[in-house]
């Protein structure tokens, strides 16, 4: 029998000093050269911090401890820092949830394509150039050549997500763990992505741990699959077996939570507005244009976006990474000054209104962002930040601020543990439904969302949009819904907008984009939902050789 890739067995892992909390409890896995092992779970299970320890990228408060962890036959627990840096960034790489952390903000993409591939031994600058330009046009980045000299923050989540897979394609790797890799990428660019993965991993005979909360994506990628819960193993199979007939409970819960969302029905739009009325923000002739920097001309980001945003609706945004929604969302904020057009709140324009005078409305616009990391300060606990807030409201009796905190964690299904721990102590998923707390807090008028339960596991995303139309339904807040998932859009909006490359292609109530959409780029987003659980061809997607699940 060939001795796998990867294996692991009793891992443990714990935070803190006296008072340890401890985070797993004897995982056992294996990877095999040339396969895929998918590691599904709610936020918070263990999935991320098991590759986080097999790649020792966890902070010195970290205690690991295993009874076996090898790589290649090599005992990793053996290994001096100077050993192990060798392996790793060679031939063990990670894609991360939130790429903005890999990236050095200081330097320009292309730089970190120049450092990678030096360390496969490519020394020349002109062929890194053209080997990088040619990963970045594989990932679907339109404009690879202008990407290479751009500076992280200069691409949106989307994109320098696909910037991070470019880079390790570029190592060549022997292991890749890959942690949600695809959760910021619309479905189009998604299919493509998961494909080089799968190619790269037939290429080189790579073996991967691919993190994922998508069950399709699971099902159609991943040779086997390890379900995990509060720190441990609790189902392991092959994919068809995991999703034909899962044997845990909690397994047959993901599954079926998934299936409900998949398959709900297109959500009823309001009626029309009365003749006469007046939206919460009209939008006309919206252009939001970026001047030119760093040896690139100016870049047209919206052109000629017109919409309403009427009270007490969802409209969602749908389109591909870099299509100009992110964008849109800020502007429609005024967190970015509109070029030309109008920007009408409650029937007075701001679009070029001073911030001084847009201070008063702050309050009443509100964002979750997509990456919440970024949004909180990462010095103070989770309730230090929700207290911020609350005190921006007026509240200022301690006992009331804290009953509220309390009361926010709840809606969001967290708990006052969680409100008492730092940023880096919470999952990616929890984070963001800490986010979604803070700007509920603030009971704005409107919020623009943006992709904020693109890091949710499936246990937990249909609970939170749930939330989001209970709360919509009790305090007639109108919403604004960023998303690359067509089925989440389907469940949660009233009406969707269709962006491409900055510019509104179609616009209308949820029901008729899905059932008869006008546009031929909306019917080509509308055909990768055969590949979702409710799909023609789940379990088919195409990344693998013999599209099995």
């Amino acid at each position: 029998m060939t001795a796998p890739l990867v294996d692991i067995r009793g891992l443990t892992l714990t935070f803190g000093g006296d008072s340890a909390t401890p985070v797993l409890h004897g995982v056992d896995l294996q990877v095999a050269r040339g396969e895929i092992l998918g590691v599904i779970g709610e936020s918070g299970s263990g999935k991320t911090m098991t590759g986080m320890a097999l790649l020792r990228l966890l902070p010195g408060t970290a205690t690991v401890a295993a009874e076996a962890m090898t790589f290649d036959g090599i005992a990793l627990p053996g290994l001096d820092e100077l050993q192990f840096g060798a392996l790793r960034g060679v031939r063990l790489a990670m894609v991360f949830q939130d790429p903005v952390g890999a990236f050095n903000p200081s330097k320009r993409v292309g730089w970190h394509f120049h450092h990678i591939l030096r360390r496969r031994g490519e020394t020349r600058r002109a062929a890194n150039r053209a080997r990088a330009v040619s990963l970045l046009g594989e990932v679907g980045i339109r404009r690879p050549e202008e990407t290479f000299d751009l500076y992280p923050h200069q691409l949106s989540g989307g994109m320098l997500q696909r910037a991070l897979i470019a880079l390790v394609l570029a190592l060549e790797p022997d292991l890749v763990v890959a942690d949600e890799p695809t959760s910021n990428l619309d479905k189009l660019v998604e299919h493509q992505i998961l494909t080089l993965f799968r190619e790269m991993q037939q290429r080189l005979r790579a073996g991967m741990i691919f993190v994922t909360h998508d069950m399709a994506v699971a099902a159609a990628l991943c040779d086997r699959i390890a379900v995990m819960r509060q720190g441990v193993v609790v189902e392991t199979g092959t994919a068809g077996q995991i999703f034909a007939a899962p044997q845990h409970a909690y397994t047959r819960l993901l599954i079926d939570t998934a299936r409900r969302l998949s398959e709900g029905p297109a959500k009823r739009a309001q009626p029309e507005p009365e003749a006469g009325s007046v939206p919460l923000m009209r939008v006309s002739g919206l252009d939001v244009t970026f001047p030119s920097a760093g040896g690139r001309g100016a870049f047209r980001a919206l052109d000629g976006i017109t919409l309403d945003i009427r009270r007490g609706e969802v409209l969602g945004l749908v389109g591909e990474s870099g299509s100009g929604k992110t964008t849109l969302g800020r502007t429609l904020l005024r967190l970015l000054e509109p070029s030309a057009g109008s920007l009408l709140y409650k029937g007075r324009d701001i679009a070029h209104t001073p911030e001084a005078r847009l201070r008063g409305i702050r309050r009443e616009l509100q964002m979750v962002f997509q990456d919440p990391g970024g949004s909180f300060n990462p010095r103070k606990p989770m309730h230090a930040s929700l207290a911020d807030a609350l005190r921006a409201t007026g509240l200022r009796d301690r006992a009331a601020i804290a009953s509220r905190i309390s009361g926010l964690m709840q809606r969001v299904g967290l708990t006052d543990r969680h409100a008492a721990r730092y940023p880096h102590e919470l999952s990616g998923g929890q984070l963001q439904r800490v986010a979604i707390a803070r700007a509920l807090a603030l009971e704005p008028e409107l919020i623009v969302a943006d992709e904020p339960v693109s890091k949710l596991d499936v246990s937990v995303r249909a609970g939170v949009l749930d939330l989001f139309r209970d709360i919509q339904a009790e305090t007639g807040l109108a919403m604004v819904f960023i998303t690359h998932d067509l089925e989440v859009a389907r469940y949660l909006c009233d009406r969707i907008g269709v962006l491409r490359h900055g510019r509104l292609l179609e616009l209308g109530p949820t029901g008729r984009i899905f059932a008869d959409p006008q546009h031929t780029y909306t019917k080509t987003l509308l055909a990768t939902l055969d590949y979702t659980m409710s799909g023609k061809h789940f379990g088919a997607g195409g990344y693998g050789p013999d599209g099995r699940a």
